[in-house]
């Protein structure tokens, strides 16, 4: 009898314990995986929205937030090893995920994501979500202006010209203690911007030849930002000796600076000694701003796909994604989405008008290019633009010779595989 007992004691063991080991690997494979970059930096945003998929569905969702450095070759290693994570936030894609990409055209249309931020492949397929966009923008400091007594837009109906926000800051010039008339930063991103600002078209194929080349439009753009440069009213240390851009505004010495949405937050905790304010930036003969951001991507072999999925299809409904821009202080990637920012609202409301109002595509050729031209196995550009332009402002190559060499990183990089 006792005998007996023992061997259903056994077995009730064993299958209590195989059941356990059932719920266990169960339990595993539900959850998502979420690889990140910066999560902590901005709040904990992917974190806080994880914490609440899983309040409401009981599906727990595993956010590691991976050095931007790294992220890349950490996931074409799971790719690799067919342990991909179900769902990832990046800043750009490599040729060797792009036969396990999920397709999310179902999820973007749902989501109304911004059609020109929005990655396709060629066969039309939404391989890339935008999570949030970043734009290039102006920022003024109001004192300055005031103290010299030139006026600023109010609206968008009364927008400066690039020639008459160059008078207002040269008057400021004049008029103040400030040493120059604004300060950009040494970025090809906020560079192109200006040029797009002057109706240039950036670097393009020809079809005919099949090269990439540029137009007057472009050159006389680029030219003007050199002269600029030269006579005194752009700081030209800070493309050509690293000069922080960003320190000289907050020093309250210069009256504009051509940045980006990523200052907001920084501007509003962290300046207190004069006041400032974003504000509609110029364009000659065509409004465009340049937009950059990071997208979501899922894999089809990953331990949870499906689950993936699924979480993206949650967090890119109206009501959650709102929650998610409004934690990490992101410019909306979806249509129609209205965010509180609190106490930055009136900054973030330009920034969603200059987008709103700006020239497509080219306000975000550069970003959509790099992410499309990549994932389709090209070998992307080199950063020949900015540093063409440095060696140009040092007097180190001619102008022309800048336009060669930025043409010739175009051609190897998205001619070439």
């Amino acid at each position: 009898m006792k005998n007996k007992i023992l061997k259903a004691g056994l077995c009730v063991g064993l299958l209590m314990g195989l059941t356990a080991c059932g719920n266990s690997d169960s339990a595993s494979s539900e959850t998502v995986r979420l690889f990140v970059s910066g999560d902590a930096s901005e709040g904990g945003a992917y974190s806080e929205m994880a914490k609440r998929y899983e309040e409401e569905t009981g599906v727990k969702v595993e956010v590691t937030d991976v050095p931007y450095a790294d992220m890349e070759t950490k996931i074409t290693k799971a790719v690799q090893s067919d342990d991909a994570p179900d769902v990832a936030r990046v800043s750009g894609i490599l040729p060797d995920w792009g036969d396990y990409l999920v397709d999310l055209t179902d999820i973007a249309n749902k989501g109304k994501t911004l059609e020109s931020m929005t990655i396709k492949d060629d066969d039309g397929k939404v391989r890339a979500l935008p999570t949030d966009i970043t734009a290039v923008g102006m920022f003024i400091n109001t004192d300055l202006f005031d103290q010299a007594g030139v006026s600023y837009p109010q609206d968008e109906g009364d927008i400066w010209t690039w020639d008459e926000f160059l008078k207002a800051v040269d008057t400021i010039q004049e008029k103040t203690d400030a040493k120059y008339g604004f300060v950009m930063d040494p970025s090809d991103h906020r560079l192109r911007a200006f040029t797009y600002q002057f109706g240039g078209q950036d670097f393009v194929l020809n079809e005919a030849t099949g090269t990439y080349e540029t137009d007057d439009a472009t050159k006389d753009a680029l030219q003007k930002f050199i002269d600029l440069n030269n006579d005194g009213t752009i700081p030209k240390t800070v493309w050509t000796s690293g000069e922080d851009a960003s320190s000289m505004f907050k020093s309250g010495m210069i009256p504009a600076y051509m940045s980006g949405s990523w200052q907001i937050k920084d501007f509003t905790t962290n300046i207190k000694d004069f006041n400032w304010q974003a504000i509609y930036m110029p364009y000659e003969t065509t409004r465009a701003t340049n937009m950059g951001g990071n997208f979501m991507v899922g894999f089809e072999n990953s331990k949870n796909s499906e689950g993936g999925q699924k979480f993206m299809e949650w967090l890119y409904t109206p009501e959650n994604y709102t929650e998610l821009c409004e934690l990490a202080g992101y410019l909306p990637a979806e249509e129609g989405i209205n965010v509180d920012y609190g106490d930055a609202q009136a900054a973030y409301d330009i920034y969603n008008q200059e987008i709103e109002a700006a020239a497509q595509p080219i306000s975000s050729k550069q970003t959509a290019d790099q992410v499309a031209m990549t994932m389709a196995g090209y070998v992307g550009l080199t950063g020949a633009y900015k540093d063409s332009m440095v060696q140009a402002l040092n007097d180190e190559i001619t102008f022309d010779q800048m336009i060669e060499n930025i043409e010739k990183d175009y051609n190897d990089g998205y001619t070439m595989k």
